[in-house]
């Protein structure tokens, strides 16, 4: 993908250009009108006012500095953790090519991330996210190409991420409530759409985790057996998708 910059790279300000503003600009576009906002194509890619406009939008809704900045604390709750965000040493998503014999935090979130789009990524990838790249994660990483068109070689470069971002809402923090760093964003509100498909969630698709999701999160673990404390790690992301 020419011009790639991996989301997350730099901070995103009026002005700026490239492949990680398109992907800003898709991940506000898709949010309910509560949050997110309309972005025409004219700005594809460009940080134009309407973008400018959106992200304002998002951080008002969730209470972060309202200065249309794209910093640590907005990337954080658009799901992309940076910086002090991160695991120490880890390799943001999106920073390297991932393969067979990868192994890292970046594969954790994509494992989750491909866990929680489909039952058949969950089924292929057989377990929750280990870290590990292996034959089974690229079998599932082969099925998503497939899936979105691209060539299935099993290797995760710029155009496999890009439509990663896409097409998967979540997987890349632990969420829970109470913690600052982990009870609200786009994440958040992937979590409650899915819990709603899987009919565990009834409450308003906010984005913020709070009791009501809580208690979903923890009657969807005890669905399936596994430790029932409402934090929402690999072994949950596990059994998020929704079709």
């Amino acid at each position: 993908m020419t011009g790639y910059i991996y989301l997350g790279s730099r901070i995103l300000q009026f002005g700026d250009e490239g492949i990680d503003v398109e992907l800003l600009q898709n991940l506000l576009k898709v949010l309910p009108d509560t949050i997110g906002s309309p972005i025409s194509i004219s700005e594809k890619g460009v940080f134009g006012p309407e973008t400018l406009a959106a992200v304002k939008k998002f951080q008002y809704y969730f209470d972060l500095k309202v200065d249309g900045i794209v910093g640590k604390n907005t990337f954080l709750f658009l799901a992309v953790p940076t910086d002090s965000y991160l695991p120490v040493g880890a390799a943001p998503f999106g920073s390297r090519i991932l393969e067979q014999g990868s192994y890292g935090y970046d594969v954790w979130v994509l494992q989750n991330r491909l866990a929680t789009t489909a039952q058949k990524f969950a089924d292929a990838l057989a377990t929750p996210a280990t870290k590990y790249y292996d034959l089974r994660t690229t079998n599932a990483v082969k099925m998503f190409q497939r899936d979105v068109h691209l060539i299935d070689d099993g290797v995760v470069g710029p155009k496999t991420v890009y439509q990663i971002y896409n097409y998967a809402g979540m997987g890349a923090r632990s969420l829970q409530k109470g913690v600052w760093d982990r009870s609200q964003g786009y994440d958040v509100y992937w979590l409650q759409r899915n819990l709603n498909e899987l009919g565990y969630y009834q409450g308003e698709l906010d984005g913020k985790f709070e009791s009501l999701t809580q208690q979903a999160v923890k009657d969807l673990q005890n669905s399936f057996s596994i430790q029932v404390d409402g934090i929402v790690g690999s072994k949950t992301y596990f059994h998020l998708a929704a079709y």
